[in-house]
């Protein structure tokens, strides 16, 4: 066959798609990887609108038997990840096709919870950094108090650790180290929708410049000319 009709060949048959998420945590969704493969094979025909493909074509591309093709797909019913329905096809008759539904559902849940967790432990994280920075500064352990008023700053209040982090940059600068003139700052920038390191460094650059600008402003008395008394001759 000449190389020509060997691409032709190749392009003809199409190409199956697969998400890499499943590509990557197959196994946590409780699959062998020959029942991944078997799953590839069945979607390599779901895609070309064949959804009830012949099972004994499946087996022989996988190199095996029709017997262990639906061993394995027992199994997989078995552990939720693929549902045999019915179908009811254009001349009334009904055949029954294999349904991955059940998959995809169990991966997309997977990935949220793998998404919910990494997001606790980073705000676990950012709330030790949090308190880690605050002591540090301080120079001393967190009162109970203290610990509250951070806690209510990031629970409640939904301030980020960024913001706390800024607020206390500010309390540094202005050699005014406590909690309350922190919480102040933190109102002030919430009020003002200021929530990004990027808006609250714009708004205190803007704040320092207009200061300087007004500092250099000459004083409007030291412009104002001396009144010369005016004598009459003779006097």
């Amino acid at each position: 066959m000449a190389d020509a009709e060997i691409l032709q060949h190749y392009l003809q048959a199409g190409e199956t798609t697969i998400s890499n998420l499943l590509l990557h945590h197959y196994k946590e969704l409780g699959m062998t990887t020959s029942q991944f493969v078997l799953y590839l094979q069945f979607k390599s025909y779901h895609d070309r609108g064949i959804m009830n493909p012949d099972i004994r074509m499946i087996a022989k591309n996988l190199g095996t038997n029709e017997r262990q093709v639906f061993t394995q797909l027992h199994q997989m019913m078995t552990n939720h990840l693929v549902e045999q329905k019915m179908r009811k096809l254009d001349d009334g008759k009904e055949d029954a096709i294999y349904d991955f539904s059940l998959l995809i559902n169990k991966l997309v849940l997977l990935n949220e919870n793998d998404r919910a967790t990494t997001v606790k432990i980073d705000s676990t994280n950012a709330r030790e950094e949090t308190f880690n920075h605050l002591e540090a500064e301080f120079g001393r352990p967190l009162s109970s108090m203290e610990l509250q008023i951070v806690n209510d700053w990031l629970d409640k209040d939904n301030y980020s650790a960024i913001m706390i982090k800024l607020a206390l940059r500010q309390a540094v600068m202005n050699s005014a180290l406590n909690l309350q003139y922190m919480d102040r700052i933190l109102q002030s920038w919430d009020h003002k929708g200021l929530r990004t390191e990027r808006d609250i460094n714009e708004h205190e650059r803007q704040f320092e410049q207009r200061k300087a600008t007004n500092s250099q402003k000459p004083n409007r008395k030291t412009l104002t000319k001396p009144k010369i008394p005016i004598y009459k001759l003779g006097e």
